[in-house]
């Protein structure tokens, strides 16, 4: 695989979280993290070859966004599963590979935290990172990760999708597929502990790895792409759409079947053709989209929705 095609992602669109129950997972970001619900896709039967999955599947969706909407933030689409039934359980080690947490900046870490944690969260880990001086992972009433950091710059009363923490093997053989995406460089960090997500090395050594930061083009929201090297990280992303907990991330292009053709003349693999989806019950257009995995099998979907559909996003004090 080479690179030299015109990368096609702009922004992160949403990233996905799998349940058993929307309702539950919204209201924990809507009343704890200051989110609001823009739109839901119903609980409906469909082809679940889409997601690689044989037969029909029972599935709904809700679309949760920061308050500054769906034409500036990223999204979480929350995903219930009623048929297949969830399987599996969230990453909760750290040296796992795959998709581990999201993060956000809050504009108070300490009443955030206190909220949270009357609504069932558990503190997992508190201790600096190397980009963020306090720096707070928590487990949801499901177990799933979310990192937390202060940013006194974002208004009260709301937060800011601010990363996408995800484990690789390596990050020499990462780093070129992501380019390749369009992400860009924001800064990379040799991690001497890894204290802040509550990783140990083998008999209570310090925790040792690297860590890289990108962003797409049009957005502050980053990926971390961390590789740990004591305990090595091991393990891949699950393989089932409905394992419990993050599992695939979808970016925005602007034209997912031409993207595509580009990317499968130049080598890339995927894991299925493009295909138009309908989103009953939302605003959204009909959306031609296709997937791909990372070489640890994190998904990724393109999603067409072209860049007149957002607006720039400002930084926190411009907001």
């Amino acid at each position: 695989m080479t690179t030299e095609i015109e990368a096609p992602a702009r922004r992160f669109l949403h990233i996905c979280y799998c349940c058993a129950s929307t309702d539950q997972v919204v209201n924990f970001f809507v009343d704890g993290l200051d989110m609001k619900e823009v739109m839901r896709n119903p609980i409906h039967p469909s082809d679940g070859s889409l997601l690689g999955i044989e037969g029909e599947i029972m599935s709904g969706a809700a679309f949760v966004y920061d308050k500054r909407g769906p034409r500036t933030s990223s999204s979480l689409e929350v995903q219930e599963w009623v048929s297949p039934q969830m399987t599996g359980t969230p990453l909760s080690d750290a040296s796992r590979v795959g998709m581990q947490a999201v993060g956000f900046a809050v504009p108070d870490l300490e009443a955030t935290i206190q909220r949270l944690q009357k609504m069932g969260a558990k503190i997992i880990s508190r201790a600096p990172a190397p980009w963020a001086a306090d720096w707070v992972t928590i487990a949801d009433q499901n177990g799933t990760l979310i990192d937390l950091f202060e940013d006194t710059a974002v208004p009260l009363g709301e937060s800011r999708l601010r990363h996408l923490r995800s484990t690789v093997t390596d990050l020499e053989v990462s780093l070129p597929w992501y380019y390749g995406m369009g992400f860009i460089d924001v800064a990379s960090h040799d991690l001497e502990s890894g204290d802040f997500v509550n990783l140990q090395g083998p008999q209570g050594t310090s925790a040792l790895g690297r860590a890289h930061r990108l962003k797409l083009p049009d957005e502050m929201c980053e990926l971390v792409l961390v590789e740990w090297t004591n305990p090595a990280s091991h393990g891949q992303h699950p393989v089932d759409a409905n394992h419990a907990g993050w599992f695939r991330t979808a970016v925005s292009v602007d034209d997912t079947v031409a993207s595509y053709d580009r990317f499968l003349a130049d080598g890339w693999t995927f894991e299925r053709e493009p295909r138009q989806v309908e989103l009953s019950g939302t605003a959204v257009p009909d959306m031609w989209i296709c997937f791909l995995n990372d070489p640890d099998g994190i998904p990724f979907e393109f999603v067409q929705r072209p860049r007149s559909a957002f607006r720039p996003e400002r930084t926190a004090t411009e907001s």
